[in-house]
This record gives C-alpha cells, structure tokens and sequence, in this order.
C-alpha cells in the first residue's frame, strides 16, 4: 500500500485523488499528524486516523466522504487527537458503543426469536428425533404462548418463570419438564460466544421444582390382555362413524394399524417409544433375532445391541415394509407419535391413568416377577447404570420368597400354632 502526503482539502477529496490500480492508497495530511483519506482501487474513500497510544499503533476510520466533508472529518480528528492525549483510545471508544448496541438489541429479542435459534441451531442438531418433537410440543403449547412475546432483557425469575410454573402446579411433571426446558435454553444463550444473545443469568434458575411421585404403574397380565384385545378391534372400528366413505374408512384403518403395531412393539419388547417410532428395517436382524438400536436413537447416545423374543420377531414379520422405516409418517419420514390412539385403545380397554410408558415399565416388571435376573432387564431395556434397573427389585416377590425358604426349617409350622 502506497502512501501521499499533501493537504488533504474538499477539492482534493472529491475531484483531485484518483484510485489506485490495486488495492489501497493513503493520502495523508502534511498540517494533522495521522489523518488522511484512504481510497480503495474500486473508488471507495474514507478519512481515518493513525495513532499510537500504550505504545500500539491503531487506525481509526472516521466515516466515508460524503458522511463526512474534509473539513468536518479534519475537525473529528483534532477531537479524537484531544482524546487520546487525555489517555482515551478513539478505537476502544467505538468497540463499547458498538458492544453496548448489541448487547440493546439482543435484550429486546424474544423468547419466541431465542427458542427458533435453540431449535434450529441445537435441539435438531444433538438431541433425538423424540426429544426435539417433545420440545416443540412444550414451547409450543406451554411455554410460547405465555412467554414468547417477551423481550429477553425484560424477562424475570419472578414474574415471568416462576408465574408460568406455578400454572402448571395441577401438571407437576409437565411444570418440571418445561422448567427444565427453559433453563437449558437460556444455559445455552448465555454460553453462545457469537454475541446475539448477550445474556449473562439465567431467569430459570432457582425456581423450586415440584415434587414428583415415582410411577410404579404397571399392568397385570390380565390389563395386558385386555390391551391386546382392544389393539385388535380398534382398527376395525375406524372408519364406521357415519358419512365415513369406503376410501377414507380403509385409510383411518391402516393408521390405527400402524399405530397398533408400533405400540404392541413397545409392549413385547419394552423400548422406549421414541426407539420403536424411529426404527428402521435394516436395524433388525431376523436370522440371529437382534434389534441394533443406532445410537442417535437411544437415551444414552449408545449403540444397543437387544435380544428379540418370539412374539417381537413374529410381530415383525408380519408386518409390511412399505419404506425403510417400521411406520412410516404421512407425508414422509416416520410416525411422529400415537398419543391420539393410545387415548382411544385404552379407552376401549377400559384402563384409565396409563401412559404409553408404562408398557415398558409392565415389560420390566413382569421379567423381575419371573424371575429374571436386574442386569438381564436392564441390558434389554438399555439401561447403562444398575440404579436404574434396581427401581423394579422390589417386584421380585416370588423369587426372593423361595430363596427365604432356603433357611433351615429350624421352627416346623406345628410348633408355632398356638
């Protein structure tokens, strides 16, 4: 880069200065250390200033010619000349307004434009398929309708966050979950470096979570087979409403099949429901009877490797592969969720507070009653720590009843009667 040296007055700015073959010029002013007009090879010019101050060299861009004249840009910088005499760097000046700007901006962003980015740019990115659908379906219907017009720097513990879980008291663990929710979104704003969001506390934290009861609700044999049958019948009943067309009765009925199916998956294997949605044919291996569960799939980011009983394999292959995925979605990739149908079997099946989740605890259960062994359960179910198997130890009451009558019989039941 080229450097002139001469006064630099309107007339040179504007008609004078020509632009260089390549790159930059400098033309700098001989009556004013420092200040010069910079033109760039395509025409672009622009009065700055070089300066040193704590003994490093900077360079200040005053403004372009036309936002500034050379005269009123020659008075800018007698005023940032002043300023740095005084001890003030021009240039770290301009970085805090610039940082002040951002961090105005970022505060009057909403938690809707915070939860769009926490989507898009994290939840879709690391978390499962089922995780993400699940977060949707709280900001969505739980946390944006209260929340999402609220600018971030407006928002707090108090009045905002704790009000929206104090709402959902009647809903304990839906409050938890959407607590939870929020603090992990606003944990990740605060540790994203680009600037955009600028938040430095966490609203969320703090907020007492709701005691929750541990469900130990399993279903008996004969619940299970009352759920059995109704997965039968329901499909049939599909479609019979009134007005109901033989086309779009035939299309109700392979839904509720489909939904069917992916529910007595979770029945006979005990897999978690997001696993069964999202699995895919070439996940099965039918010779050795092994489903390969990808890692992206499962709750601890492992690959499981899971034996398959003959009702699983049976069901399996009885079922149709109509794509790459056990049940397909409607408009592509596979089935978001049968929460509409679990309402209505069970409904059918007469078994009211069951949740599709506790076909995998009644899967677990009923092992342990037979004796099954806690870490045979916790390798088919997928569990990576043992405490988490050992919430089913207390069902094992046939086993552990047998192994107390292995104590010497040292008191015969006749000496006891009275």
């Amino acid at each position: 880069m080229k450097i002139r040296t001469r006064k630099i007055t309107q007339t040179f700015a504007t008609r004078d200065v020509e632009a260089p073959v390549k790159g930059n010029q400098i033309h700098y002013d001989s009556g004013l250390a420092g200040f010069g007009l910079r033109v760039t090879e395509k025409g672009a010019k622009s009065f700055i200033l070089n300066y040193v101050i704590h003994g490093r060299e900077r360079r200040y861009t005053i403004g372009s010619l036309g936002e500034y004249t050379a005269e009123t840009a020659r008075s800018k910088a007698v005023e940032l000349r002043q300023l740095i005499r005084d001890g003030v760097d021009p240039f770290a000046v301009l970085e805090q307004r610039k940082q002040e700007t951002l961090e105005a901006e970022a505060r009057q962003r909403t938690v809707k434009q915070l939860s769009d980015a926490y989507l898009t740019q994290y939840a879709e990115v690391s978390k499962r398929p089922g995780t993400v659908y699940d977060d949707k379906s709280l900001l969505n219907g739980v946390i944006l309708p209260r929340l999402g017009k609220i600018p971030l720097g407006q928002l707090t513990r108090r009045g905002d966050i704790a009000e929206l879980h104090a709402a959902l008291k009647g809903t304990p663990y839906r409050a938890n979950r959407a607590l939870a929710l929020l603090h992990h979104m606003f944990e990740w704003a605060i540790a994203d470096d680009s600037g955009e969001w600028t938040m430095d506390k966490n609203p969320a934290a703090g907020v007492r979570k709701y005691d929750e009861e541990k469900r130990d609700r399993w279903l008996s044999e004969e619940e299970l087979q009352r759920l059995a049958d109704a997965m039968d019948e329901y499909p049939r009943r599909c479609g019979e409403a009134p007005g109901v067309s033989k086309k779009q009765g035939d299309w109700m009925r392979f839904e509720a099949r489909r939904a069917m199916d992916a529910l007595r998956l979770i029945m006979v294997t005990g897999c978690r429901k997001g696993e069964a949605l999202t699995a895919q044919w070439p996940d099965f291996d039918f010779t050795r009877g092994v489903w390969t569960k990808p890692s992206h799939h499962t709750k601890e980011k492992k690959t499981e490797h899971v034996a398959l009983n003959t009702q699983a394999l049976a069901l399996l292959e009885g079922m149709e592969r109509k794509c790459e995925y056990l049940f397909p979605g409607r408009t592509g990739g596979h089935l978001k969720d049968v929460k509409s149908a679990w309402a209505k079997v069970c409904k059918l099946a007469k078994l009211e507070g069951v949740r599709v989740h506790d076909l995998r605890h009644s899967f677990a259960s009923h092992l342990v009653s037979s004796g099954v062994s806690l870490p045979v359960i916790g390798k088919l179910l997928g569990h990576t720590q043992p405490q988490t198997t050992a919430r089913y130890a207390h069902l094992a009451d046939s086993p552990q009843r047998e192994a107390a009558n292995l104590f010497p019989a040292i008191l015969p039941v006749a000496r006891m009667v009275r």
